[in-house]
């Protein structure tokens, strides 16, 4: 089978990743590169053994075989990206988070829907569907061994900010280029894991919020941000299910990712990402009505890497036609749930 022709709109850390798991999976080869700047062009072309480049994405685009663009490119890019993709009959691959508006969000939506032939898959599946805690969560939830699940506690607080590790991502600190700090960057991935579990059916009614900026101290890079670093939000949903949801970066606190789910037979407490311990704790009741408490172990750690997972299913949605487990409307759901929260 002949490999399928991929080109990547965007030439930082996380176009550099999308490069090379695409080389090791074996199904796709990079046959383009756009970049801003000539001289990021030629370092990509030649690190990374790339035939053709170019400093205008639609000459990319005009060409006939290439298959489909992965765009890295920062949010504020995205919809006049996208929108060009689509009508050049891409299949596409799209950057969290999809705009830094919901207006462009809504746009996205709405341009999809009139190129229903390009598969179009969003990269918050990433940290969340794709590993294997999710799957292993679903199942207990959907045996019913929960009961009716009505409330997900989640938190997670660091010092550290996406500048540090990756110092050249700058953007990031704009919420004009952004869209926002952690909720944006990781709450795309937090509401992808938890509505997930309850299979996306929870529609937002209300929302009580906080965000703080200015604690941060970015004087020694001499940059500056006008992004949140920390917030959190009270939700209802129509379900019935309230969520208490809290997040921050740069905050003068460190707080284990931890997500805690509650239900009327039982609740579980875990890290969901792949690098927090594998344990999931189940708190239930025994059939002889006694309290207990089961430490259940999902994966080796090891054995799991969230990048080339979701390279891997981009490949299995391109080539052989599998859905994407993250649909640009469900993504454009869970933003318009941050922005509300942003707001």
């Amino acid at each position: 089978m002949a490999k399928k022709n991929i080109g990547i709109i965007g030439a930082g850390m996380i176009g550099d990743v999308h490069i090379g798991n695409i080389h090791k999976d074996g199904r796709g080869q990079i046959s383009w590169i756009a970049t801003k700047t000539d001289k990021t062009l030629q370092e990509k072309l030649a690190k990374f053994n790339i035939p053709n480049g170019t400093l205008d994405y639609n000459e990319m685009l005009a060409d006939k075989n290439l298959d489909a663009v992965v765009i890295a490119a920062p949010p504020f890019l995205h919809l006049k990206m996208f929108e060009a993709a689509l009508k050049a009959g891409k299949h596409i691959v799209m950057e969290k988070p999809l705009a830094t508006n919901i207006g462009d969000v809504k746009k996205m939506v709405e341009l999809a829907d009139q190129y229903p032939d390009s598969m179009v898959l969003e990269c918050s599946c990433r940290h969340a569907r794709l590993q294997p805690k999710f799957d292993f969560i679903k199942k207990i939830i959907d045996d019913g061994k929960l009961g009716e699940v009505y409330h997900i506690h989640h938190n997670a607080a660091t010092r550290g900010t996406f500048i540090e590790w990756n110092p050249e991502g700058t953007w990031a600190l704009d919420k004009e280029k952004a869209g926002g700090g952690p909720f944006v960057d990781w709450g795309v991935y937090d509401f992808s894991f938890h509505l997930g579990l309850l299979n996306d059916e929870p529609k937002l009614e209300t929302c009580n919020s906080f965000t703080k900026t200015g604690m941060k101290i970015l004087s020694n890079l001499n940059l500056k941000s006008n992004i949140e670093e920390h917030g959190a939000a009270y939700m209802k949903f129509d379900t019935g299910l309230t969520y208490y949801y809290e997040r921050g970066a740069g905050v003068h606190f460190e707080v284990p990712n931890r997500t805690r789910i509650y239900g009327t037979k039982g609740g579980l407490e875990f890290g969901f990402c792949s690098w927090d311990p594998i344990e999931v704790e189940f708190y239930y009741i025994d059939e002889n009505g006694r309290e207990k408490q089961q430490t259940l172990q999902i994966i080796n750690p090891e054995d799991h890497d969230d990048d080339f997972a979701f390279t891997k299913h981009f490949l299995d949605c391109l080539v052989d036609g599998v859905k994407p487990r993250m649909t640009i409307k469900m993504a454009a759901k869970h933003l318009d749930i941050i922005y509300k929260i942003l707001k």
